[in-house]
């Protein structure tokens, strides 16, 4: 059983291209529940170098799109084997806890964290965040673990390099969302995807890579698509 309306490549067609002339980016077949148990941990980071006029999120659409992303799969989730958790910079504020993707009330469980947290002051430091992701990860053990951290990382922590040792050291797939600026040496590691995404970037690029983590380990996926002009690009 495939999505009305998808293409033959696995992607699902929601806009006519025939009348697009902006670049514009279309999230792929979500696939079907993954064999494991599995966890997205994605933590947001609300500082004002990535809220600013001059910043990689001014207008605040990267929750827009992450949650239509999360929908996209928790309309393809039929068991409870999929799960998300949201956790912003400013931990405890915003928090979502463990939410199972096949919920009947996962937009409403999950839209008070998919914003700026109320009552955050915008931190810049991480490691408050991770200090909560490695609980979650202790209290998941026999889940397949992805961590998203979204992020310009122009971090004020007291300490970076021991904060960036807890991310690199993080027991399951780091993926970076890197919202602007320069990728910290850090993150380059085998085990570690880095996306840059910039406020340039065409609208959906930030859905795409919340995409691909969500869809990381579940049968079937397809990647998702950017469209020009020119004509698509496969966003791997």
């Amino acid at each position: 059983m495939q999505p009305s309306g998808m293409l033959p490549d696995g992607v699902i067609n929601l806009r006519n291209e025939r009348f697009e002339t902006e670049p514009w980016v279309e999230l792929g077949f979500v696939g079907f529940d993954p064999p494991r148990p599995f966890l997205l941990i994605a933590v947001c980071d609300d500082s004002y170098s990535v809220k600013a006029s001059g910043g990689a999120d001014p207008l605040g659409n990267r929750y827009a799109e992450m949650a239509h992303a999360i929908r996209m799969v928790g309309q393809w989730s039929f068991t409870d084997r999929s799960k998300v958790a949201v956790v912003h910079f400013d931990h405890p504020h915003g928090y979502s806890g463990v939410v199972p993707l096949n919920d009947r009330d996962l937009e409403q469980r999950l839209a008070p964290s998919l914003r700026p947290p109320v009552g955050g002051r915008g931190t810049s430091d991480l490691g408050p965040s991770l200090d909560h992701v490695e609980d979650l990860a202790q209290t998941h053990p026999d889940h397949d673990l992805v961590l998203g951290v979204a992020s310009d990382f122009e971090l004020t922590d007291a300490d970076p390099q021991a904060v960036m040792s807890k991310l690199i050291g993080f027991p399951g797939r780091v993926h970076a969302l890197l919202l602007g600026g320069n990728t910290p040496l850090d993150l380059h590691q085998e085990h570690i995807t880095v996306t840059r995404i910039t406020s340039s970037d065409a609208p959906g690029t930030f859905g795409a890579a919340i995409h691909r983590s969500l869809t990381a380990t579940r049968r079937g996926a397809r990647y998702s698509v950017l469209h020009t002009p020119r004509g698509r690009e496969v966003l791997s």
